[in-house]
């Protein structure tokens, strides 16, 4: 998301932005779209960007690459680690929607984490990995 810095801009410019953002209708989650060799995997989470020392909800929606049919039987998990050797990972849970699971990642620090998936539409069939670079942002003051 853009910043906006406040200065000789001024309110009309803020003004502007808001109502152009406000007028598109309800603001779309941002999605990361990952193709493995067999699953189309859509990631999204939340909060966006994500903090330090906070759950992180990480929710993904798999669908089958040559069908386009949702994966509803599916095993995998999320993981994460930093050049400086912090870790942590989760496994994935069926979550309400068709083809849609969620995990939880909370990052002990900020900075730049590399995130995997694995998954597989069922124990006969290999994992398969999606990666990805992650901006943490440093641990809120006054968290809720």
């Amino acid at each position: 998301m853009p910043r906006v810095r406040s200065g000789r801009l001024g309110t009309s410019a803020l003004l502007a932005l808001l109502t152009a953002v406000s007028s598109c209708g309800t603001p779309k989650q941002p999605q990361l779209k990952m193709p493995s060799a067999s699953y189309l995997i859509t990631e999204t989470s939340d909060p966006i960007p994500p903090f330090a020392r906070e759950a992180v909800l990480y929710t993904i929606t798999v669908v089958d690459r040559k069908t386009g049919q949702p994966i509803e039987t599916g095993e995998g998990r999320i993981f994460a680690n930093t050049a400086e050797g912090a870790r942590t990972y989760d496994g994935f849970e069926k979550a309400p929607g068709v083809g849609v699971y969620s995990a939880r990642l909370n990052f002990v620090t900020s900075g730049q984490w590399a995130i995997g998936i694995q998954f597989h539409s069922d124990s006969t069939r290999p994992l398969e990995k999606v990666e990805w670079m992650q901006d943490v942002l440093p641990e809120r003051s006054g968290k809720h």
